[in-house]
């Protein structure tokens, strides 16, 4: 099987029932991911939604700032950013009260 970066694997549930068992030979590449994540919560301690998250990030050699981007809660108050990993850095988050 070749090596791709992007690959998708689609098996029709047809094809799963009419043989017993499957071996797939599937290479990834390592990837050098990290998350960030948590919940916001208002004043009364409930989860707060729609609020806005920006996250900031330092370099900690120079101090060089660069946004990164913004998200909102969900429902529940939760956000997530994903990036990739890179060495001397730190983030800055800031939170934003809702709209509405």
């Amino acid at each position: 099987m070749n090596c791709f970066k992007k690959s998708s694997l689609r098996i029709n549930g047809a094809k799963l029932q009419s043989h017993p068992e499957y071996h797939f030979d599937i290479h990834l590449e390592k990837q050098k991911f990290q998350i960030i994540n948590g919940t916001v919560y208002n004043e009364s301690q409930k989860p707060c939604a729609g609020a806005a998250v920006r996250i900031t990030q330092i370099d900690c050699r120079d101090n060089t700032r660069s946004l990164l981007g913004y998200t909102l809660t969900d429902e529940n108050g939760y956000y997530l950013f994903s990036m990739k990993a890179k060495t001397y850095m730190k983030y800055e988050l800031a939170v934003y009260a809702p709209l509405l």
